[in-house]
């Protein structure tokens, strides 16, 4: 009895995602690379005087780990979007390029970050561009999201839809809030680090809601 041969569409389109995934990681790749590259190297012959360098060049470190965790965190949804993607067409190749060219720019925009001289005004436009590019990058993941979804592309199930559309939602609504706020205030940026903990406490509540509302002790 002859076996089955493969269906020629679904390997031509499972190749499609292998390349397009595997073009997308390595451009993540690189712009997380390059944001090591761009930090500078404390000097001294002392350690006291290399501490002192160190802490002058502090917020190159933290831009450094802010960018690192929001890349890191984009291209985490991104796999986790194309886990289940099924096939590729010349649309979502056009909207893949677009969220990877949110992900080169982070470098550019980290560096802005860590600007010396930087008046009111050009804190908030530096911040605020940084902020606008990652609002860029989550609606760029939505709309590949929605466009898989409603495509058949993806055989993504519903609760992972709804779930990838609200954390989408919060990290817009975090992002471009803080950009008008940068013009009143240095301090918006904690509107950044907010997102991630309101989406962690829906996630957690949303678990805790799936397993019966029990406490997590209580459920072994």
């Amino acid at each position: 009895m002859v076996p089955d041969e493969p269906d020629e569409e679904a390997v031509s389109g499972a190749r499609a995602v292998e390349r397009l995934t595997y073009f997308s990681d390595a451009v993540v790749a690189i712009a997380i690379t390059l944001l090591a590259i761009d930090l500078p190297v404390p000097s001294g012959s002392t350690a006291s005087e290399l501490w002192t360098s160190f802490r002058h060049d502090d917020g190159h470190y933290v831009a450094f780990l802010i960018s690192f965790a929001v890349i890191a965190a984009a291209w985490r949804d991104h796999y986790y979007l194309f886990r289940q993607a099924k096939g590729t067409d010349a649309r979502l190749l056009q909207l893949d390029c677009g969220w990877l060219l949110t992900i080169v720019l982070n470098p550019f925009a980290t560096r802005l970050l860590v600007a010396s001289d930087q008046t009111v005004a050009t804190h908030a436009l530096r911040f605020g561009f940084y902020a606008l590019l990652q609002v860029l990058e989550s609606a760029m993941l939505y709309v590949m999201l929605r466009y898989m979804t409603a495509r058949q592309l993806a055989g993504l199930p519903d609760l992972a839809v709804k779930n990838q559309a609200r954390k989408s939602y919060t990290l817009m609504l975090a992002f471009g809030l803080s950009i008008p706020v940068f013009f009143a205030t240095a301090y918006a940026w904690v509107l950044w680090f907010a997102a991630p903990v309101l989406i962690s406490r829906r996630d957690r509540r949303r678990r805790d809601e799936q397993d019966g509302g029990q406490p997590r002790t209580a459920r072994g």
